[in-house]
């Protein structure tokens, strides 16, 4: 993406432009074949005076009305914005790429400002959730809202998912692990989740990203006690947007093995 640098614990990476969103009735979910030529759009949505969100929806999200979504919540990292996963070679775009030819079923992407100092994210689970179930398709299952971020986006995931397991099935963390001193409180979070509950883990952190990556390794360990599957890559890269972009098909595939 052009014209993105990274500050130690920020991504900027390419912005798309949003327009305001297309408010649609809710009507019983029915199962159809998903075919489809068409690219998805992204557009703005504005929850309340405090909080605005940028909204991918799908491939021929608007010609199939009878059809729900699962959705992703992407989160940036401290003082991000709502466009820092979205763009020309955003998250977005491998959506789309990966959507028309049918490696993985369509769902919605919904990208929030930085959620400092809030790591349980109250905006999310408060204001924004429920406005997404309101005024679009979604699939309101917990097995179907994922929650993923980078850097401080990855800590706000992974506090959803472990604390929030009623209203989210997974945790993409990227750039990012057990935060230092949570470590406990994440062993007794992770202990009082219900078997059937218990939410699926993807982490993906550079081998160049040497705090972070200790961080992870110091996180794997609490999900296997635990009884937490989990998915890893650790390979060459940096704490950046790009490297972890780069890593979003793997992602995308992984949340798919649970969306079909």
């Amino acid at each position: 993406m052009a014209g993105r640098r990274l500050l130690p614990t920020i991504i900027f990476l390419a912005v798309a432009g949003c327009s305001p969103p297309v408010r649609v009735s809710t009507p019983n979910p029915v199962p159809t074949e998903y075919a489809c030529t068409e690219s998805g759009t992204v557009q703005a949505a504005t929850v309340d005076s405090e909080t605005e969100v940028c909204i991918y929806l799908p491939p021929c999200y608007a010609d199939q009305p009878d059809r729900f979504y699962p959705v992703l919540y992407l989160f940036p990292g401290f003082g991000g914005t709502n466009n820092d996963f979205i763009g020309d070679t955003g998250a977005n775009r491998i959506a789309d790429e990966m959507i028309l030819p049918g490696e993985i079923p369509p769902f919605i992407i919904v990208a929030t400002d930085d959620m400092f100092p809030d790591l349980d994210a109250a905006a999310v689970t408060e204001k924004i959730l429920p406005y997404m179930d309101a005024n679009f398709r979604t699939l309101p299952e917990r097995r179907f809202r994922a929650a993923a971020g980078g850097s401080f986006g990855g800590a706000v995931a992974y506090h959803l998912a472990f604390k929030r397991y009623d209203l989210f099935g997974t945790a993409g963390i990227f750039g990012n692990g057990a935060a230092r001193g949570e470590e406990e409180a994440i062993r007794r979070w992770l202990a009082i989740i219900p078997l059937e509950k218990r939410p699926r883990v993807f982490i993906n952190v550079g081998e160049g990203d040497t705090y972070m990556l200790q961080r992870a390794k110091v996180l794997i360990p609490l999900l296997d006690e635990a009884g937490i599957p989990h998915k890893e890559i650790f390979s060459p890269g940096a704490h950046s947007g790009d490297y972890w972009l780069s890593n979003f098909p793997a992602y995308f595939r992984w949340l798919g093995e649970d969306w079909r």
